[in-house]
């Protein structure tokens, strides 16, 4: 099954560090307002979405992390 990701432009304080969060828009009920989001794409799963976002955005690349709700397995914990 394919999901559409999205990246949130503005940094989060969490405890694992100041990051920006990849969602999953199809699942998340945990969302950015909608003009915070940056399109990822359509993809598998959160590693391929999470490697694009690092492609398409270069100057937030070493700071995003998978959300904690919706993709759990790119989070950093």
């Amino acid at each position: 099954m394919y999901n559409t990701y999205i990246l949130n432009q503005n940094k989060q304080d969490s405890d694992s560090g100041n990051n920006y969060e990849l969602h999953n828009q199809d699942t998340c009920e945990h969302l950015p307002a909608l003009y915070n989001r940056l399109p990822v794409g359509v993809f598998k799963d959160c590693q391929s979405a999470k490697a694009e976002a690092k492609r398409k955005y270069p100057y937030m690349s070493k700071d995003i992390d998978g959300c904690f709700y919706c993709c759990r397995s790119c989070h950093t914990e």
